[in-house]
Protein backbone atom coordinates (compact mmCIF):
# COMPACT_ATOMS: atom_id res chain seq x y z
CA UNK A 1 0.00 0.00 0.00
CA UNK A 2 1.16 3.51 -0.87
CA UNK A 3 1.40 5.57 2.26
CA UNK A 4 -0.60 9.34 1.13
CA UNK A 5 1.86 11.92 2.77
CA UNK A 6 3.78 11.90 6.02
CA UNK A 7 2.81 15.65 6.01
CA UNK A 8 -1.10 14.42 6.77
CA UNK A 9 0.36 12.58 9.81
CA UNK A 10 2.48 15.11 11.25
CA UNK A 11 -1.16 17.20 10.93
CA UNK A 12 -3.28 15.02 12.74
CA UNK A 13 -0.28 14.35 15.29
CA UNK A 14 -0.14 18.11 15.98
CA UNK A 15 -3.86 18.24 16.47
CA UNK A 16 -3.93 15.43 18.56
CA UNK A 17 -0.95 17.19 20.34
CA UNK A 18 -3.69 20.32 21.00
CA UNK A 19 -6.48 17.96 22.39
CA UNK A 20 -9.10 15.94 21.45
CA UNK A 21 -11.37 16.54 18.38
CA UNK A 22 -13.37 19.79 19.29
CA UNK A 23 -17.18 20.07 17.40
CA UNK A 24 -17.12 21.37 14.36
CA UNK A 25 -18.06 24.90 14.64
CA UNK A 26 -21.26 26.37 12.49
CA UNK A 27 -19.30 28.05 10.50
CA UNK A 28 -17.46 25.20 8.72
CA UNK A 29 -21.03 23.38 8.36
CA UNK A 30 -20.74 24.49 4.65
CA UNK A 31 -18.44 21.84 2.50
CA UNK A 32 -17.35 25.01 0.56
CA UNK A 33 -16.52 26.80 3.10
CA UNK A 34 -14.47 24.08 3.90
CA UNK A 35 -12.79 23.59 0.77
CA UNK A 36 -12.10 27.20 1.16
CA UNK A 37 -10.55 27.10 4.28
CA UNK A 38 -8.15 23.89 3.50
CA UNK A 39 -6.92 25.76 0.35
CA UNK A 40 -5.88 28.56 2.16
CA UNK A 41 -3.81 26.42 4.47
CA UNK A 42 -2.34 24.11 1.61
CA UNK A 43 0.88 26.33 1.44
CA UNK A 44 4.10 24.74 0.56
CA UNK A 45 5.34 26.21 4.00
CA UNK A 46 2.94 24.76 5.80
CA UNK A 47 3.69 21.53 4.20
CA UNK A 48 7.26 21.79 4.68
CA UNK A 49 7.12 22.69 8.58
CA UNK A 50 5.36 19.21 8.74
CA UNK A 51 7.60 17.50 6.31
CA UNK A 52 10.74 18.98 8.72
CA UNK A 53 8.72 17.87 11.81
CA UNK A 54 8.45 14.03 10.41
CA UNK A 55 12.28 14.19 10.21
CA UNK A 56 12.85 15.56 13.48
CA UNK A 57 14.31 18.77 12.00
CA UNK A 58 11.79 21.44 13.17
CA UNK A 59 12.66 23.02 16.21
CA UNK A 60 9.96 24.57 18.75
CA UNK A 61 10.10 27.75 18.04
CA UNK A 62 9.68 27.22 14.12
CA UNK A 63 6.60 25.05 15.41
CA UNK A 64 5.10 27.28 17.34
CA UNK A 65 5.92 29.84 14.77
CA UNK A 66 3.81 27.75 12.03
CA UNK A 67 1.17 27.41 14.02
CA UNK A 68 0.97 31.05 15.20
CA UNK A 69 0.65 31.29 11.27
CA UNK A 70 -2.19 28.45 10.66
CA UNK A 71 -4.32 30.33 14.12
CA UNK A 72 -4.22 33.91 11.76
CA UNK A 73 -5.12 32.29 8.56
CA UNK A 74 -7.90 30.53 10.17
CA UNK A 75 -9.73 33.34 11.92
CA UNK A 76 -10.92 34.68 8.45
CA UNK A 77 -12.86 31.21 8.20
CA UNK A 78 -13.95 29.58 11.56
CA UNK A 79 -15.44 32.91 12.44
CA UNK A 80 -17.02 31.43 15.58
CA UNK A 81 -14.38 30.25 17.41
CA UNK A 82 -12.27 32.90 19.47
CA UNK A 83 -9.41 30.34 21.07
CA UNK A 84 -6.17 29.70 18.46
CA UNK A 85 -5.79 26.37 19.81
CA UNK A 86 -9.12 25.17 18.75
CA UNK A 87 -9.31 26.93 15.82
CA UNK A 88 -5.69 25.27 14.72
CA UNK A 89 -6.85 21.86 15.72
CA UNK A 90 -9.55 21.67 13.64
CA UNK A 91 -7.75 23.54 10.78
CA UNK A 92 -5.10 21.23 11.18
CA UNK A 93 -7.81 17.92 11.21
CA UNK A 94 -9.64 19.51 8.41
CA UNK A 95 -6.51 19.75 6.51
CA UNK A 96 -5.19 15.80 7.06
CA UNK A 97 -8.66 14.59 6.38
CA UNK A 98 -9.28 16.34 3.16
CA UNK A 99 -5.46 16.17 1.66
CA UNK A 100 -5.33 12.20 2.53
CA UNK A 101 -8.12 11.99 0.81
CA UNK A 102 -7.99 14.44 -2.25
CA UNK A 103 -4.39 12.65 -2.92
CA UNK A 104 -6.11 9.34 -2.73
CA UNK A 105 -9.32 10.18 -5.50
CA UNK A 106 -6.69 12.21 -7.21
CA UNK A 107 -6.08 10.76 -10.98
CA UNK A 108 -2.47 11.21 -11.09
CA UNK A 109 -0.09 11.72 -8.44
CA UNK A 110 3.88 12.52 -8.20
CA UNK A 111 4.53 9.14 -7.85
CA UNK A 112 2.21 8.40 -10.36
CA UNK A 113 -1.37 7.24 -11.16
CA UNK A 114 -3.51 5.91 -8.71
CA UNK A 115 -5.20 2.92 -9.31
CA UNK A 116 -8.50 1.74 -7.53
CA UNK A 117 -6.92 -1.28 -5.46
CA UNK A 118 -5.03 1.40 -4.23
CA UNK A 119 -8.06 3.94 -3.40
CA UNK A 120 -9.55 1.02 -1.90
CA UNK A 121 -6.76 -0.04 0.07
CA UNK A 122 -5.77 3.21 1.50
CA UNK A 123 -9.38 4.19 2.32
CA UNK A 124 -10.07 0.70 3.57
CA UNK A 125 -7.06 0.37 5.63
CA UNK A 126 -6.58 4.07 6.86
CA UNK A 127 -8.87 6.79 6.02
CA UNK A 128 -11.84 5.43 6.75
CA UNK A 129 -11.11 3.83 10.16
CA UNK A 130 -10.03 7.51 11.21
CA UNK A 131 -13.04 9.38 9.89
CA UNK A 132 -14.84 6.75 12.46
CA UNK A 133 -13.03 8.35 15.91
CA UNK A 134 -11.68 11.78 14.68
CA UNK A 135 -15.23 14.00 13.73
CA UNK A 136 -13.22 16.85 12.27
CA UNK A 137 -11.17 14.81 10.11
CA UNK A 138 -14.17 13.45 8.53
CA UNK A 139 -15.26 16.37 8.23
CA UNK A 140 -12.49 16.54 5.80
CA UNK A 141 -12.70 14.09 3.94
CA UNK A 142 -15.74 14.32 3.13
CA UNK A 143 -14.57 17.84 1.67
CA UNK A 144 -11.75 16.36 -0.48
CA UNK A 145 -14.22 16.54 -3.59
CA UNK A 146 -15.14 19.80 -2.95
CA UNK A 147 -11.57 20.64 -2.93
CA UNK A 148 -11.05 19.28 -5.56
CA UNK A 149 -13.10 21.14 -7.94
CA UNK A 150 -12.37 24.28 -6.32
CA UNK A 151 -8.95 23.92 -7.51
CA UNK A 152 -10.03 22.35 -10.98
CA UNK A 153 -8.42 18.98 -10.50
CA UNK A 154 -9.72 15.59 -11.64
CA UNK A 155 -10.69 12.98 -9.50
CA UNK A 156 -12.00 9.46 -9.21
CA UNK A 157 -14.33 7.48 -6.71
CA UNK A 158 -13.19 4.38 -8.58
CA UNK A 159 -12.28 1.68 -6.02
CA UNK A 160 -13.13 3.73 -3.10
CA UNK A 161 -15.40 1.92 -0.75
CA UNK A 162 -19.54 2.61 -1.48
CA UNK A 163 -19.67 3.73 2.47
CA UNK A 164 -16.87 5.78 2.32
CA UNK A 165 -17.85 9.47 3.69
CA UNK A 166 -15.65 10.89 0.72
CA UNK A 167 -18.46 9.92 -1.26
CA UNK A 168 -20.93 12.09 0.52
CA UNK A 169 -20.42 15.45 -1.68
CA UNK A 170 -19.53 14.09 -5.26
Amino acid sequence: MRVVDPNMDTALQWANELGPPPPLPSSLKDVTQRAKLVNAIDEPHFANSFFLDFQSRLSDVEKNQCLNEIANVTKIYILDVEDDKTRVNIALRLWSGCLSAAKTIAIQTVSGPNTPEMRASIFSNKIDPITQRDPIYCAGVETAPSFKKLRNEPYSFEGVPQKSVVRIYP
